[in-house]
Parts: structure tokens; C-alpha cells; sequence
């Protein structure tokens, strides 16, 4: 179930300037996030945004979509995984195993 992509407003100034401060990233991600996203507000449609940036068509829906949701928060990549990870041995289970690896 798709959602629609949303509109880009045109960018205030602020939020232009942190795109454009994300254009000298050195995190490849916060980089090619700031490029959709100055694209989009440019008005190009996602395919010639993917085309131009080098990526799929559903990378740039989310990177929109993400914007929409977070604001410039989306520049900043998440961490990976489920977000209620809880370690698999707890302190009276790990206890046995470190005599085993000594």
C-alpha cells in the first residue's frame, strides 16, 4: 500500500541552506538525500531526479517522503535493526560461557 508522495513546498531559506550544507557532506547518505530533495523543490519529477542522482525511483520517493515526515532530520541517516533489540544472553547466561572460551 503505497502513500502518495507528497508535494514540495518551495524550500524557506533556512531549510534550502542546510540542503545545500548537506551538498559537502562526507556521508554519502546526508549527500545524496540533499540532492533529491534540492531536485524536488527544483520541480523535477522523481524519475529525472533518479536518473540525475543515480538511483532508484523508490529512493527518491522515500527520501520525499521522509522530508515530509522529519523535515531536514531526514539528512541524517537511522540506524538499521528493530528499535526494542535486547541482548540474547543476559549476565547469568553469558556467565558460562566465558569459562568455556578461557
Amino acid at each position: 500500500m503505497n502513500r502518495p508522495l507528497p508535494e514540495l513546498q518551495p524550500l524557506p531559506d533556512a531549510e534550502r541552506r542546510a540542503l545545500q550544507a548537506g551538498l559537502r557532506s562526507r556521508e554519502a547518505f546526508t549527500l545524496r538525500r540533499a540532492q533529491i530533495l534540492l531536485a524536488s523543490a527544483d520541480g523535477l519529477r522523481p524519475s529525472a531526479i533518479a536518473a540525475r542522482v543515480g538511483c532508484s525511483v523508490g529512493t527518491v520517493h522515500n527520501a520525499i517522503r521522509a522530508f515530509a515526515d522529519e523535515g531536514i532530520a531526514c539528512l541524517t541517516e537511522k540506524k538499521h535493526g528493530p528499535k526494542d533489540a535486547r541482548a540474547a544472553l543476559d549476565e547469568a547466561k553469558a556467565d558460562p560461557l566465558r569459562g568455556i572460551l578461557h
